[in-house]
């Protein structure tokens, strides 16, 4: 009996190991893809992050200038819209980009959270159109700017704190 246990034994522990070895193609390819979607993610957040940074830190400087009644130079403004252009251009056009990037690398919870903060760059992007190309109210202008802004930057902060 004791030889019929061990060689159920050693046929069991075989068997274990060919099952492992079928299988471990598929386990490294999964543990694999899990850890390139991990770098993916990371890569592609920071990606954003630093657009949608550079972007908020030109407007606040823009906003800056008018608040303070510093927007008459037009050499600096011209300078600054030139960078609020080419920031609000690179998140413009990777907009689709970006919402492909949270369907496929994030949690579906973060989605909507990615959507209302290109709907505030869309937002505070009309607000500095406003100031730029239709003269007078700039008062009231730099305001709506202003708020437009700092709801800009609390659905960026919900965003890249998740």
């Amino acid at each position: 009996m004791s030889i019929i246990l061990q060689h159920i034994g050693a046929w069991l522990v075989a068997t274990g190991i060919a099952i492992l070895t079928i299988f471990s193609d598929k386990i490294v390819a999964r543990i694999k893809l899990h850890v390139n979607r991990a770098d993916l993610r990371t890569k592609y957040f920071e990606e954003l992050a630093v657009d949608l940074s550079t972007y908020i830190f030109w407007v606040e400087v823009f906003h800056e200038r008018y608040q303070r009644g510093w927007a008459t130079d037009p050499e600096d403004m011209g300078s600054i819209g030139g960078e609020i252009n080419g920031a609000v251009t690179t998140l413009r056009k990777k907009e689709y980009v970006y919402r492909a990037w949270v369907r496929k690398y994030w949690r579906s919870n973060e989605a909507h959270l990615v959507v209302r903060v290109l709907a505030s760059v869309k937002a505070v992007d009309d607000a500095v159109h406003d100031l730029n190309n239709d003269p007078g109210d700039e008062a009231e202008k730099t305001v709506r700017l202003g708020r437009q802004l700092q709801l800009l930057r609390k659905h960026a902060d919900e965003l890249l704190t998740q």
